[in-house]
């Protein structure tokens, strides 16, 4: 059984949508990349974070939100997305079942979160 000092070891990187466990190589390497984080390095680092959000970070989100088989290329202004009512009900749906306040996990009730806020902020206008 994990603990919640597990939970506080692990972020979730969008960049290559796994867990990764905080001190390793690999988690300093994607840290920018975390749905919690990464904002502590600027510059390039900023870019290239908002670059991954555009690309990665719409396909991880329309990943978590259940839309596996979408593919919107290029993901920022392509078409082919969800409709705002279908991308809304899969976060509302997910989101009860997740809640950590009706007994989910709250690392996936954020992972929601963050997707449904990342497809909010991306999506085409005209879409």
């Amino acid at each position: 059984m994990s603990g919640w000092r597990d939970v506080e070891e692990r972020f979730f990187c969008f960049a290559c949508g796994r867990d990764h466990r905080i001190g390793t190589a690999i988690a300093r390497d994607h840290k920018r990349y975390s749905i919690e984080g990464g904002h502590e390095s600027g510059g390039i680092f900023s870019d290239l974070r908002e670059f991954y959000l555009q690309t990665k970070g719409i396909e991880a989100a329309f990943r978590i939100l259940g839309f596996e088989d979408v593919r919107v290329h290029p993901p920022r202004f392509g078409r082919g997305w969800p409709s705002r009512a279908a991308i809304e009900g899969a976060y509302r749906e997910r989101a009860r079942r997740h809640h950590p306040d009706a007994g989910g996990d709250p690392r996936e009730f954020r992972k929601l979160q963050w997707a449904i806020e990342v497809l909010r902020r991306y999506r085409p206008p005209d879409s």
